[in-house]
């Protein structure tokens, strides 16, 4: 499989550990002993359309397959694959506050997942919070000063619904954060150039956001997800320098990433993680 290669002037840094390939934030803007990093489908063990690195438990994979990925990914971030924690990831903008005894839910098994939640946050260190997406675009937060972390899956449903601003707020109420201490990357997702929509989808959008988000293109719609769940961060109070987007597109690049829309069902999922060391 070809070797992933960073975008010039993307805010993530190409990397490999023991054949696994993943994204960290360029060393610019890395924070300090916290871990924020984005897998590829690079170095892992499943076949077929979930080759190689496939995390997604709820996808169809061999669980003893997708069980071996997690653990080749903790090892290549010097982890540990027990201490994940999933929310269940319905679509929605509901957001879970994790601690020390949500340690390891999901981690092994779907049904221990956190069930109805598209959002986490903790303060507890060692406790790594995770977002599966193929497409969708995962939002990963942190605030060095209050020592807390964050994470969101923003599909269209969950973007419109803010889900992203639902996790800045629950980090303020839950840890005592200010917006202007928070950070946050989104992620390699579907990009505008492959994320085509009926006039249902887009018709929500245009009501709720700026331009820059739903544009035509040769009689089709498309939908920037990014920049839409940019445009909600910083209408949460995140300073606009402090929102770093990728401009990695899932569907673009089959070498690096699974991709819903362009692989169709069954595909495997990738996994944004973020935790306090």
């Amino acid at each position: 499989m070809e070797k992933c290669q960073p975008l010039p002037g993307d805010v993530l840094s190409y990397r490999s550990s023991n054949g696994v390939g993943f994204y960290e934030l360029d060393e610019a803007w890395r924070p300090k002993d916290i871990v924020v990093a984005f897998s590829t489908r690079i170095g892992g063990i499943s076949q077929g359309p979930f080759a190689a690195l496939n995390l997604g438990m709820h996808v169809g994979d061999e669980s003893q397959m997708v069980l071996a990925n997690r653990q080749r990914l903790s090892d290549a971030l010097a982890i540990t694959a027990s201490h994940w924690v999933v929310g269940q990831q319905v679509h929605e903008s509901n957001v879970a506050a994790v601690f020390d005894h949500h340690r390891g839910r999901g981690a092994s098994a779907q049904d221990t997942a956190i069930p109805g939640v598209d959002g986490l946050v903790t303060a507890t260190p060692q406790l790594w919070l995770t977002c599966f997406y193929a497409d969708c675009v995962p939002i990963v937060f942190w605030d060095v000063q209050a020592r807390a972390v964050g994470i969101a899956h923003a599909g269209w449903r969950g973007t419109l619904r803010n889900v992203g601003g639902a996790v800045v707020e629950n980090m303020i109420q839950r840890f005592g954060c200010h917006p202007a201490n928070i950070h946050a990357v989104i992620g390699p997702s579907i990009g505008p150039c492959c994320y085509f929509v009926g006039e249902d989808v887009a018709e929500g959008f245009r009501l709720q956001f700026q331009e820059g988000v739903v544009a035509e293109c040769g009689g089709e719609i498309t939908l920037d997800l990014k920049e839409a769940n940019r445009q909600h961060l910083v209408g949460s109070g995140l300073p606009a320098a402090q929102v770093h987007v990728s401009k990695l597109c899932t569907a673009c690049h089959g070498e690096s990433f699974f991709s819903y829309r362009r692989d169709k069902s069954p595909t495997g999922r990738m996994v944004a993680i973020v935790g306090l060391r």
